[in-house]
């Protein structure tokens, strides 16, 4: 086993650097030797174990100069420290330090090496100290630093395993090194969901990264996260609440990274959230990720105490995220210790942190690497074709469509030049530079777009797949679909609250100017609406009552005879205690008597901004002439209140249903071919070849529609 590791670890090479890296690596491994002096600060029990043996082997066989400090029990952090300072400004001076141990307070044991305390409000637990060298008070780390927080030998075996596994470069999936995931808690003041999906469009979208979305207020769930980590994911970030014992939405626990089975497909997990990597503690968090064996990650990075949250103080974190993987994707830095100094430096220079602002030193201080600080990530190989994504497209029929075309930038990610070829299954679907040769690191620009064929269809869905293809090697072969839907809903009917649509309210429903009061708990009201001032709200001056039965505000009866998939889309700003003891509902009815829940609050809703709501409606209002709509606040309990419903611009998105003309031939009158044409669509959609025919613009060809046709047959068509 330990011959087959450092042949693997012998085939892992060319050092991502700092400055100097080169523009790719290959999923096999990085080829060439990495360099560096690399500390190991390990625990006496672990000095002479096969596991660490194993792991300094591999890593000497990289081109590392590896040197181990067999840490005495009983030795002082400061002892430590004064030992590290010493080889500082030496030949011998560390770019690398791995801690091996766990913790038990300031001195080491057998098997741990001790904690310190951060200097920063904060208080953290932090290995900071370690890697700074500049002199008394100093937090700026000179040295890249991570710890194996482990408990005993098999703890540290399962985490070398998969520090080799990753850097080895062969992989049971090569492409789940294109593989990220990123989790968003259901609070939106946390920023986690637009923060990931601003990283999502800056860097993986144009590096070709298949990036999976799982927000807490889009109904991610614990399987979610799950189903992702066991297909492989290269990156796994969190951004939201926790505690040392987990994630709380979408809701992760030491007890789920047991049951994972993502056995050869380790990554990096990262999150901004509390406590979750308090490396003092019995096992914390981000200890249970890197201890599972055959399982779980390679590394984890986060905070070992609580970060800055609530308002505009989760904006420090948001903006760590960002600089993080800009170390990736703009300065070609992978190897995750130097790539977080890249990140923790760019907060230093940022106008509104550096080092005089209250967070800076704490995260400094707080966030934690459990894994390997020289960890090389590694990049995919073959052909690359980016976006990742697909193209979709929609509109009404006859068009226009948006979007019409899409780019996408072929790249030559392997070690000679290749022929690439791109075609399209469906002629709906035009390839323009669809074929070529690159010469190694050289890229192209082929162009997808919709033919005026497209212009020609009926409402509906429709798919064509456009294969890229490296013929000469297959290395990196894929598809991205194109997707057309045709006849998509849009705005039919709306409410901007400009007026007063004087609808039916109950208690303290009321239309006007919110005040900005309330917030007891949670956010106050807004002063205004989200567009111009006016909005429908539950008590504008304040919060809603204690004890509150169901009090409603409902719309007059809405038209939707001619309608299909109609949607209601909104603007909230809500605050509501979690519904063990207050509630909130959007409901909907097509007769003002039966109602039907389309939404109800899950969790404590705290809106500090407004935000967009948008619910499928149509399986109650496609095609009924009296819709109502309904908020309703309430019940609440004795407790605590929030400000409740703030409601703004309420719109009815559909497809308006077209008349048909009867003339299917389009030869300018309705006859007998017509006719023909007319009883094959009797009975179905009315989609497609079979559109003339729904003369009633009912949706289907039916009665109503054979007697409108009787009536125009034998004249000119009803265009």
């Amino acid at each position: 086993m330990l011959g087959v590791v450092l042949l693997l670890a012998v085939l892992a090479s060319d050092v991502v650097g700092e400055t100097d890296a080169p523009s790719s690596v290959r999923s096999g491994g990085p080829g060439g030797t990495r360099t560096g002096n690399y500390l190991i600060i390990a625990a006496t029990d672990y000095v002479s174990t096969a596991p660490l043996t194993q792991f300094i082997n591999a890593k000497t066989a990289m081109g590392f100069d590896v040197s181990v400090y067999d840490v005495p029990a009983g030795t002082s952090r400061s002892a430590i420290k004064t030992y590290i300072e010493s080889l500082w400004g030496t030949p011998d001076a560390p770019e690398y330090i791995l801690i091996v141990g766990d913790t038990d307070g300031s001195s080491s044991t057998s098997n741990t090496i001790p904690h310190w305390v951060g200097g920063g409000s904060s208080s953290a637990t932090t290995d900071l100290p370690y890697a700074c060298m500049d002199g008394g008070d100093d937090w700026y780390p000179n040295i890249a630093i991570g710890r194996f927080s482990v408990r005993n030998e098999a703890h540290l075996q399962a985490i070398v395993d998969k520090t080799l596994c990753v850097e080895a470069g062969v992989f049971l999936d090569p492409e789940y090194v294109t593989h990220a995931t990123f989790l968003a808690s259901s609070d939106l003041d946390s920023g986690a969901h637009t923060t990931h999906d601003w990283v999502i469009d800056t860097y993986m979208d144009p590096a070709n990264f298949q990036s999976n979305k799982i927000y807490g207020a889009e109904g991610g769930d614990t399987a979610d996260v799950t189903a992702a980590v066991n297909a492989g994911t290269l990156f796994l970030v969190y951004g939201g609440h926790s505690t040392s014992s987990g994630w709380w939405n979408p809701a992760f626990s030491p007890g789920d990274i047991s049951a994972l089975n993502n056995e050869g497909l380790y990554g990096l997990v990262y999150g901004w959230s509390c406590n979750t990597a308090h490396f003092d503690y019995d096992e914390c968090f981000g200890e249970t990720w890197i201890r599972e064996a055959n399982k779980g990650a390679a590394a984890y990075l986060s905070a070992s105490t609580y970060i800055f949250y609530g308002g505009s103080a989760w904006e420090s974190s948001r903006r760590l995220e960002k600089y993080f993987f800009q170390s990736f994707f703009e300065d070609g830095t992978w190897e995750v210790g130097p790539a977080w100094q890249k990140a923790l430096s760019r907060l230093l220079s940022d106008p509104d942190y550096g080092p005089s602002h209250s967070h800076t030193r704490n995260l400094f201080e707080m966030n934690t690497l459990l894994g390997d600080p020289s960890l090389l990530l590694p990049q995919p190989a073959g052909m690359r074709v980016a976006p990742g994504t697909g193209m979709e497209s929609e509109g009404q029929s006859g068009g226009p469509f948006t979007p019409n075309s899409t780019t996408y930038t072929v790249t030559n990610n392997t070690d000679g030049a290749i022929t690439y070829s791109v075609t399209a299954d469906q002629t709906w679907v035009d390839i323009d530079n669809g074929s070529g040769v690159l010469p190694v690191g050289d890229e192209a620009e082929v162009i997808v777009s919709l033919t005026s064929e497209a212009e020609s269809f009926g409402d509906g869905h429709y798919e064509a797949a456009v294969e890229f293809i490296n013929t000469t090697t297959h290395e990196g072969d894929t598809v991205r679909m194109v997707i057309l839907d045709v006849g998509v809903p849009a705005p039919s009917i709306s409410f901007p609250m400009d007026s007063d649509p004087e609808w039916s309210t109950e208690g303290l429903w009321e239309f006007g100017q919110p005040t900005g009061g309330g917030g007891e708990y949670g956010e106050h009201d807004p002063t205004a609406g989200y567009t111009g001032d006016n909005v429908y709200g539950y008590n504008l001056d304040g919060d809603y009552e204690n004890n509150l039965p169901e009090t409603h505000l409902t719309s007059g009866a809405i038209d939707c005879t001619n309608l299909s998939g109609v949607e209601l889309k909104f603007q909230r700003w809500l605050g509501v205690e979690q519904p063990t003891y207050d509630h909130a509902y959007v409901r909907v009815s097509n007769d003002g008597t039966n109602w039907v829940n389309v939404w109800s609050n899950s969790s404590t809703i705290s809106d500090s901004t407004w935000v967009l709501q948008e619910f499928d409606i149509s399986a109650v209002a496609d095609g009924q002439p009296t819709v109502y709509l309904r908020w309703t606040m309430g019940t609440t309990d004795h407790g605590w209140r929030y400000c409740g419903w703030n409601i703004d611009d309420v719109e009815i998105w559909a497809v308006q249903a077209q008349s048909g003309s009867g003339d299917f031939d389009e030869d300018g009158d309705v006859d007998l071919v017509d006719f023909r044409a007319f009883q094959e669509c009797f009975g179905h959609a009315s989609t497609g070849v079979c559109a003339p025919g729904d003369i009633t613009g009912g949706g289907v060809i039916d009665l109503d529609d054979f007697t409108e046709f009787v009536a125009v047959m034998g004249g000119p068509s009803q265009d």
